[in-house]
């Protein structure tokens, strides 16, 4: 899957926030600076929206929480809606965050 946390460009809107919705989110557990000695471990949210793929680091604290207690892994967590987060414009790159995981009744 290709980065996606990040895009090049300058930002076109005002919003920090964006309120989507995912049929599949995929929650996977893991360390990803563990080659270079780094074992902290961290929680990414995968889902498709709008025919792209997205792949976000995870801030919602109770669901970073609830996660970062089990093993590494991949987790399936079904249909939710997501709380993207957009940050300010670090060099040429705009990185996004899951702010916040709102689960689907249905």
């Amino acid at each position: 899957m290709q980065r996606q946390d990040s895009c090049q460009g300058e930002r076109t809107d005002t919003s920090s926030l964006r309120l989507i919705s995912a049929n599949a989110v995929t929650l996977s557990v893991f360390a990803p600076g563990e080659a270079f000695g780094n074992s902290k471990r961290r929680v990414q949210g995968s889902f498709r929206h709008a025919d792209q793929n997205y792949a976000f680091w995870i801030t919602d604290p109770v669901c970073e929480r609830h996660f970062l207690a089990k093993r590494d892994g991949t987790y399936r967590y079904g249909k939710c809606h997501l709380t993207v987060s957009i940050g300010e414009q670090f060099e040429d790159y705009i990185y996004k965050f899951i702010a916040a995981i709102i689960k689907s009744d249905g």
